[in-house]
């Protein structure tokens, strides 16, 4: 039977997420226009990542739950591997707030420019980053035969999980966990799906909330969904909140 995402994003070792099917994993796209993937690497990882986060069309306990790929995983890498591709380098999204929540102007949508020791860093870890998945791809590539797209769930999950393997998969599966729950200002959690899905309401500035609303959401939680995000702030906790969301900072200065 295949592990729930939630249970995984809930602490539970990275194992097979697999439901052994027979059919080839769906692609990403080969016309998405990315700015360093390749259209074959692109769908490498929209395959990877589909069985690291499976979505309703890669699981069926998943069903009314967004995966990677309804979260435009792919293309979140792709941009955290082509920051300097733009001008200023997409790394920091600018402030103070988005236009999310009453806001006249998304300020979030211009970056920060980087000083000269910021662009030195972020160039030699770009670089890394680079290196680290082109290699990353070859491998599930080779372990798969020639095309890890080309096999099924069952053996994709296999392969994920090889010792091999393991060092990139840990990384692939740090950063689809970031693209779930980031601001899209970085490319993933397209229109929001990741944050609704554990029903975070997201950036509250400038807005932000009433003290009506927090002594409603501290003392008297009527309407909030339980198993959600508030419902874990308001009765488990911060830490265990985090924890739901992978204990990731969701943005590309987190890596």
């Amino acid at each position: 039977m295949p592990v729930s995402r939630r249970a995984v994003l809930g602490g539970l070792s990275l194992l097979p997420l697999a439901a052994a099917l027979s059919r080839a994993a769906p692609t990403a796209s080969a016309d998405a226009g990315y700015r360093f993937l390749t259209p074959h690497q692109a769908a490498v990882l929209d395959a990877a990542t589909r069985r690291l986060v499976p979505g309703p069309d890669d699981d069926p306990a998943e069903r009314g739950h967004p995966g990677a790929h309804e979260a435009h995983v792919v293309t979140y890498l792709d941009r955290l591997l082509s920051v300097f591709d733009v001008a200023p380098a997409d790394v920091h999204a600018g402030g103070p707030w988005s236009n999310r929540a009453g806001g006249t102007q998304d300020f979030m949508a211009e970056f920060v420019p980087l000083n000269r020791a910021q662009t030195y860093a972020w160039r030699q870890r770009v670089g890394d980053l680079q290196n680290q998945y082109r290699n990353g791809i070859a491998l599930l590539d080779k372990q798969a035969g020639g095309d890890f797209t080309a096999v099924a769930p069952f053996y994709q999950d296999m392969i994920l999980t090889q010792t091999q393997v393991a060092a990139f998969t840990d990384l692939l599966f740090g950063h689809t966990i970031e693209a779930m729950y980031a601001p899209p200002e970085y490319g993933g959690n397209a229109n929001l799906v990741g944050w609704r899905d554990i029903y975070y309401p997201g950036d509250s500035q400038p807005r932000g909330y009433t003290d009506a609303e927090v002594e409603a959401a501290q003392y008297d939680p009527v309407g909030v969904p339980p198993g959600g995000i508030m419902d874990r702030l308001v009765h488990g906790g911060f830490e265990q909140a985090v924890a739901k969301m992978g204990g990731k900072g969701g943005v590309h200065a987190g890596h």
